[in-house]
């Protein structure tokens, strides 16, 4: 979400800033803002990107990956095997804690992963569980996962996607989909304190953590949801907030000049992209001809992108070089997107029958929109003449649906499931599929049968050379996380994960 506001509104409300600014360090309570009024933080009911810095650092999985070193490592699980390509089991710790004060034993990961996987439970995108068949609990601190197929990410999603909740508190809910505002006992560094629905949540430090690779450095935090920019800008100027994330460039610039106030921008494993409709679902034929989709790609300065117009992307930004990072799972790929050349893309133009230019509209997730505005101004280079349309999620779900776009610029979050199948599948199934290219969804295909990482990278490579040949979906560049912040803050990096910030890795200095 990228914040506006007026430069002059920031100069007028900076005067205030200095006598507040301080005031949380001595209590030991972070506050940070929201950008909507989360009705539980819960990775099971709402999974949503915004909120996962959060409900990350309340939940524990049974195993997490390393993305630093490609490793799994054990949280609430000290060993776990394959006994057969359809067979899991894990021996769980005996000496965890949950927040309630309870001991963790095998019934609470069996009560999770069973709410996950009932066809009852309504929670978001079911299908993400629902490849386990069912849960078996072999002693107290022993369980066994039975899987419906061969699913070669089942050890990857137990680090991503199943979370752990005190079984308790869960069975004696009548409405288990409130766990998460309710309880949200788990086993994380931070408890759930408090919640409000107007106010937000109040996260506690868990002071019986017992897991080496998660901390908690700040005792307290207090979640406001915030849904204006401006509030949250005048609140950080005067002392009532200490952490802002995402702000645009230009605020960036502002604020930074503001006493008391500091801008961090840190690498993110997000990332733009702008995808073309290559099968004239949108009725626009002229982008069938891969002559014309090269020279979209050859038009667009990823870089000066990356650099000059993202926020934060001078000081750490990336241009992408394919639909994953070298880090995510199973990312292998041969084939660069195409370089800039203004001179090429025009020959190209001209070449499929375009020398006048084509006329467009492109449509763009609302807080992308300028960007987009800079794709367009550098395709009228080339004679491609795109109107802008900015647009709220919603709309643009239902304009997917409907077969209506035709170019769209939207981003990518990785960080909750960084595994190039998911990806691929992303883009290149179902309703979101503007290509129907029969090599990509083959190479998906024969992936998901391969457990070994190194082996399914091989089998997605075509693939990803085929999208950046192609040109259907063009990744542009990553969209760092820019923090604005008291001066008494440090943003730190994630020990587990790779460009990622959780509010454990927030510091006072």
């Amino acid at each position: 979400m990228h914040k506006s506001i007026a430069i002059g509104f920031c100069a007028a409300v900076a005067l205030l800033a200095s006598a507040h600014a301080h005031a949380q360090k001595a209590k030991d309570t972070l506050r940070i803002a929201a950008n909507d009024q989360y009705s539980i933080l819960s990775p099971y009911d709402l999974p949503l990107d915004e909120a996962s810095p959060f409900y990350n650092e309340i939940y524990s999985p049974l195993i997490v990956l390393n993305e630093n070193t490609g490793q799994y490592v054990g949280e609430l699980a000290k060993a776990w095997r394959h006994v057969d390509d359809k067979t899991l089991e894990f021996d769980l710790r005996d000496d965890i804690t949950l927040h309630t004060g309870k001991k963790f034993t095998a019934d609470d990961i069996k009560a999770s992963i069973e709410y996950a996987i009932d066809p009852k439970t309504k929670i978001r995108s079911q299908n993400r569980y629902t490849w386990v068949k069912s849960v078996e609990k072999l002693g107290d601190y022993k369980i066994r996962v039975n899987l419906e197929k061969p699913y070669a990410l089942d050890l990857f999603a137990f680090a991503y996607r199943f979370t752990t909740m005190d079984s308790d508190v869960l069975s004696k809910m009548e409405n288990k989909a409130e766990y998460g505002r309710v309880s949200g006992a788990s086993a994380g560094p931070y408890k759930i304190a408090s919640y409000d629905r107007n106010t937000g949540f109040v996260l506690q430090k868990f002071d019986k953590l017992n897991i080496a690779h998660r901390r908690a450095p700040i005792g307290r935090v207090v979640i406001a949801p915030i849904t204006d920019d401006q509030t949250q800008i005048a609140q950080l100027l005067t002392g009532g907030l200490d952490v802002l994330r995402n702000v645009s460039e230009s605020n960036a610039v502002e604020l930074a000049k503001q006493k008391n106030i500091e801008i961090t921008p840190t690498a993110s494993s997000q990332y733009v992209y702008i995808t073309i409709d290559a099968i004239a679902r949108s009725g626009r034929k002229e982008f069938e001809d891969v002559r014309v989709r090269k020279a979209i790609g050859m038009a667009i300065n990823r870089d000066q992108i990356a650099k000059e117009i993202i926020p934060g992307g001078k000081k750490v930004g990336e241009v992408m070089e394919a639909l994953c990072f070298p880090f995510t799972v199973g990312c292998g790929y041969t084939v660069k997107p195409y370089g800039y050349n203004v001179a090429e893309a025009k020959k190209l133009m001209a070449e499929a029958g375009f020398k006048d230019g084509i006329e467009v509209a492109i449509q763009v997730h609302e807080p992308y929109k300028d960007i987009a505005v800079a794709i367009s101004g550098q395709l009228r280079d080339i004679g491609i003449r795109a109107t802008v349309q900015p647009m709220t999620i919603t709309q643009y779900v239902k304009m997917r649906e409907d077969g209506k776009l035709t170019m769209f610029v939207g981003s990518r979050p990785t960080a909750n499931f960084p595994e190039t199948i998911e990806t691929l599948e992303s883009f290149f199934e179902g309703s979101r599929d503007y290509w129907k290219d029969d090599l990509i969804m083959k190479s998906i295909a024969e992936a998901r049968q391969i457990t070994d990482d190194k082996a399914r990278a091989k089998v997605l490579t075509p693939a990803l050379d085929r999208n950046n040949a192609q040109v259907y979906v063009l990744p542009i560049a990553t969209t760092p996380w820019v923090f604005a912040h008291s001066q008494e803050i440090r943003i730190g990096e994630n020990q587990i994960k790779a460009r990622t910030v959780n509010i454990s890795d927030i510091f006072w200095k």
